[in-house]
């Protein structure tokens, strides 16, 4: 066997298993580890033999360190690309039953909160959070001030929390045994 061999050899022997505890901790897989850990061994047995190193155990370790960082690389470009590992739970965008049906029950709520307001006051809600008209707008159309429609909209707001929260007290009591 060369020398060139015989040193290869002699530093797997003393190196193999530190450096491939080095690479386990910095990859967190012990297949990617051995792997990664033959490759190092490889690529340093490639070199040619007249090439001087003067210190084999930090080279090998510079070429994993090196593969390391190729082999996470790959890994961003990979997740980037097909989203990652499967999930046991596939992404739905669609709400569930449950939640369809509580937004449902919201709606009518709100809807019964907007139809209990005084004529006057939904009238003006519905302007402005419907029709999305401006408080001038709404003035100039109803012939008031813009500070009489801002003191109408603070007021249809208070009015349907207390309806909503009302409505939600009297449902809890009604669920009690």
């Amino acid at each position: 066997m060369s020398s060139w061999n015989t040193q290869i050899a002699r530093l797997f022997a003393e190196q193999k298993k530190a450096l491939e505890a080095f690479v386990a901790r910095r990859t967190g897989n012990a297949q990617v580890a051995a792997d990664l850990t033959q490759e190092s061994f490889l690529r340093l047995a490639r070199l040619p033999a007249d090439k001087q190193i003067d210190n084999l155990p930090a080279f090998l370790f510079t070429i994993a360190s090196n593969l390391i960082r190729d082999h996470q690389r790959q890994m961003i470009r990979r997740e980037r690309l097909d989203g990652g590992e499967p999930s046991d739970e596939l992404p739905c965008n669609t709400p569930s039953a449950d939640e369809q049906l509580a937004a449902l029950q919201d709606q009518a709520l709100m809807h019964d909160a907007i139809q209990a307001l005084p004529e006057a006051t939904r009238h003006i809600f519905l302007l402005y959070h419907v029709d999305e008209c401006t408080y001038r707008e709404i003035g100039e159309r109803l012939q008031v001030s813009p500070r009489s429609v801002e003191y109408q909209l603070r007021r249809a707001l208070v009015d349907c929390r207390a309806y909503i929260k009302a409505r939600l007290a009297n449902a809890t009591r009604s669920q009690r045994p």
